[in-house]
């Protein structure tokens, strides 16, 4: 069962899930400020990232795709962090490939066995 701490969001809360409300399992995974890149002042993890068991953000080069652990379940707002943050990251289910931020690699998706794209 996947427990979050209440959290405000303004705006569309968009889901990568295929089903929303099914199932799926999420883990919690530290990472850290300065793995996130920052756009236009702000430091966004966005819903969908591959990201590796240590919290690195998958590139397929600095962290190759043979690390992916899941995807990041939801934004996480990093601008006024103070270094890490736990982030919610899906390790099974059923994803909505089209909304994910970018494509991913065959590779990346062959080491999140429990994942399936849709």
């Amino acid at each position: 069962m996947s427990i979050e701490t209440k959290q405000t969001y303004m705006g569309e809360n968009k889901t990568i899930l295929q089903f929303a409300g099914e199932l799926f399992q999420n883990a919690m995974i530290k990472a850290k400020k300065t793995d996130v890149k920052e756009v236009e002042g702000k430091r966004i993890l966005k819903a969908g990232t591959v990201i590796s068991k240590d919290g690195k953000i998958v590139d397929g080069s600095i962290v190759t795709n043979d690390k992916a652990f899941g995807l990041v379940y939801r934004d996480v707002d990093f601008t006024y962090s103070s270094g890490t943050e736990i982030v919610p990251v899906t390790i099974f289910g059923f994803i909505k490939e089209s909304t994910l931020p970018e494509t991913i690699s065959l590779e990346a998706k062959t080491a999140m066995k429990m994942l399936m794209f849709l």
